[in-house]
């Protein structure tokens, strides 16, 4: 799990294609997550629309887009509350859309068999699908996600979606990609049995929230009987026939670690770096210093280039060091050089307009830079990386995040439409 600041509960976007995506291959690790008192938020990118309806009462609704949507609308509210009830999003829509942008909804692109067993794109993806949608505004609407919900991780797919669903790949590219633009951690579905996990979650413990979570989703799926000899036993039947079995872990690999931001300030630095710093200020106004003192009673005709040069390059360096690191520290050390070579070259300072004017510019200008105010914190806007920085809030999420953690839950495993 991601090692949450203890100010407040640590927070998990999952970002998945269809309803039922979110209990099969993450319901466990949520329902753990929010027993932990984790605030976790399930992002569903469209409402799949073209899934399969198996009962009886809901085969009438196949191929009736609009229709399944708002069937599997109600199976998802009511998944997710069996699962102890995380926050839940629509891509496209308030909290996963920037607010510059109308809303929108993304629609179930479709899949079909390939002949090695694993799912392809379908022949006649819908316009408005998912997977015809331009990915960067499905990564900006990730990102409007992760900010509304001040995210400190990240859950998707593997690269291949699991088993190859378009859909899946495209959220799989999408939230990575939103991920290390907003820096947070991004981590991956695995299956168990890859060799690839970095963690595993054991969700034995949450086994009944999952089943009941399953349960709700009886268009796509028929969950088996409680087998009396082991309660903690969970399997299901999937439309094409296939019997699954829910793993006793759900595991997860880590993409690797977002970039850190360059240092923007003297105090972003780390110690040995501000170390370095003010050494290389000081040796910088040393020879700022030095050439002030060989060059400042030179003239070209009567016009005293010796000691205006000199000058405009104290008041440039020593503005310069504040307004670009914002450190009084880096000023008073090239200060000290300038000061330190006009004392060691000090018989080279002449008693005259030009010398008494060295002597004093450069304490003036250092005085001047040292005494006004920062006109800023160094601190980086959010949302920095591109794209709007603005996004809708849904009720209950406001508020500013005191941090985000340095590590995140990852992983990736098989899911289906």
């Amino acid at each position: 799990m991601s090692e949450a600041p203890v100010t407040r509960p640590e927070r998990v976007l999952f970002v998945h294609a269809h309803p039922d995506d979110e209990t099969l291959v993450s319901g466990g690790t949520i329902a753990t997550l929010l027993e932990l008192g984790a605030e976790v938020t399930v992002l569903t990118a469209t409402r799949g629309e073209r899934g399969e309806m198996l009962t009886a009462e809901a085969a009438p609704l196949a191929g009736d887009g609009p229709r399944v949507a708002a069937h599997r609308e109600g199976e998802i509210a009511a998944a997710l509350a069996a699962l102890g009830g995380p926050a839940h999003l629509w891509l496209g829509g308030a909290g996963a859309r920037p607010t510059d942008l109308p809303e929108r909804r993304y629609s179930d692109s479709g899949m079909q068999w390939g002949p090695d067993g694993r799912a392809v794109a379908a022949d006649d993806a819908p316009a408005d699908s998912l997977t015809a949608a331009d990915l960067g505004e499905v990564v900006d609407d990730v990102r409007a996600a992760i900010r509304s919900t001040m995210a400190d991780a990240v859950v998707s797919y593997a690269d291949d979606g699991g088993y190859g669903h378009p859909d899946h790949v495209r959220v799989h590219h999408a939230a990575r990609y939103a991920a290390r633009a907003e820096e947070v951690p991004f981590s991956m579905i695995v299956a168990v049995d890859s060799g690839d996990a970095d963690l595993t979650v054991d969700v034995v413990p949450v086994r009944a929230r999952v089943r009941a979570a399953l349960e709700q989703y009886r268009s796509q799926l028929t969950v088996d009987p409680v087998d009396p000899a082991d309660p903690t036993a969970l399997s299901w039947v999937m439309p094409h026939g296939a019997r699954q079995h829910a793993p006793a872990v759900e595991a997860f690999r880590h993409d690797a670690d977002p970039t850190p931001p360059a240092p923007q300030t003297y105090a972003e630095l780390t110690p040995g770096w501000k170390a370095t710093a003010v050494v290389v200020s000081f040796v910088v106004g040393l020879v700022a210093g030095g050439l002030g003192s060989v060059t400042h009673q030179q003239t070209i005709g009567t016009f005293p280039i010796g000691i205006l040069l000199p000058t405009l390059i104290v008041i440039g360096l020593l503005a310069g060091l504040r307004l670009l690191f914002r450190s009084r520290v880096l000023v008073v050390a090239a200060w000290l050089g300038i000061a330190a070579a006009t004392t060691f070259l000090l018989q080279l300072v002449l008693a005259n307009a030009a010398g008494y004017t060295w002597m004093i510019a450069p304490t003036a200008v250092a005085f001047v830079v040292l005494v006004w105010p920062d006109f800023g914190d160094g601190r980086r806007p959010a949302g920095t990386g591109g794209g709007p920085a603005t996004v809708a809030t849904p009720a209950g999420t406001g508020g500013a995040a005191p941090g985000r953690s340095d590590t995140g839950l990852s992983g990736s495993a098989q899911g289906r439409e």
